[in-house]
């Protein structure tokens, strides 16, 4: 059963017609469909409205024990089952889950930065009951770690790992940009030594640094089609820069 995935970020949950698009680009995907989740803005207004300053450290959002509470109930609470539930209105049949149900995602601690963590070990094993059974999985990236405990895994990372677990066909980073930028000009086709010049000189920052670099890795890890893409991805156009290592001509 070839997989494809979908990781939808933060930005992206907040478009108003999400919903009836992603159930649209689901039933042209056809066969199995995988979507993992973000919401790193939805955590952020959780956090300010407790009086939690943030901090991150080169993308990654230093979690303490108590904001980790924050963002599990976010994640895996409200946002996951929001969009479960607005799929299956949409008649898309979804089932809700974490990284911490049946073992699914397993996560190591990155050193100094708290319940932060980075994925170690996928189960596909409830994902593949669950497309068997005809339902599209819906994944918060709150993953456990070696004891258990919740831990901050940053999405674009939980989606790879699912995409490489299940030998996905295809992984589409979904956000609220249509693809990568080099300066001014969008660019459909982005090299991996392209890549890490952009970043060099500064033209590639912030949040892509990390999704493009995750991107990069999936292409390495033999995903076929990797592919960083924003709105009009979901509206029947194909929007949004693919991602190759070097020397791969498209």
């Amino acid at each position: 059963m070839s997989a494809r995935v979908y990781k939808v970020g933060g930005p992206a949950l907040e478009e108003p017609d999400l919903v009836s698009a992603l159930a649209a680009e689901v039933r042209r995907a056809g066969g199995a469909v995988v979507l993992v989740h973000g919401g790193g803005r939805q955590v952020e207004r959780a956090l300010q409205a407790q009086g939690a300053a943030s901090r991150f450290v080169e993308g990654r959002r230093a979690t303490t024990p108590e904001a980790m509470r924050a963002v599990e109930m976010v994640l895996s609470g409200v946002v996951n089952k929001e969009l479960a539930a607005s799929l299956t209105a949409a008649g898309i049949p979804a089932v809700g889950l974490s990284g911490r149900d049946g073992a699914l995602l397993r996560a190591r601690v990155i050193p100094g930065l708290g319940r932060v963590g980075r994925p170690e070990r996928v189960d596909p094993t409830p994902l593949r009951a669950l497309l068997a059974a005809g339902f599209v999985p819906v994944v918060s990236p709150v993953s456990a770690g070696p004891s258990g405990q919740a831990l901050n895994v940053n999405a674009d990372e939980a989606a790879l790992a699912i995409a490489s677990a299940l030998d996905a066909r295809s992984l589409v980073y979904l956000s609220d940009v249509d693809g990568v930028r080099l300066g001014d000009e969008a660019v459909a086709v982005l090299r991996e030594d392209a890549a890490e010049r952009g970043i060099a000189d500064g033209s590639i920052a912030g949040g892509m640094v990390m999704k493009v670099r995750t991107a990069l890795a999936a292409c390495a890890a033999g995903i076929p089609e990797v592919v960083i893409a924003g709105r009009a991805r979901l509206v029947g156009g194909f929007a949004g820069t693919t991602l190759q290592l070097a020397g791969v001509v498209a």
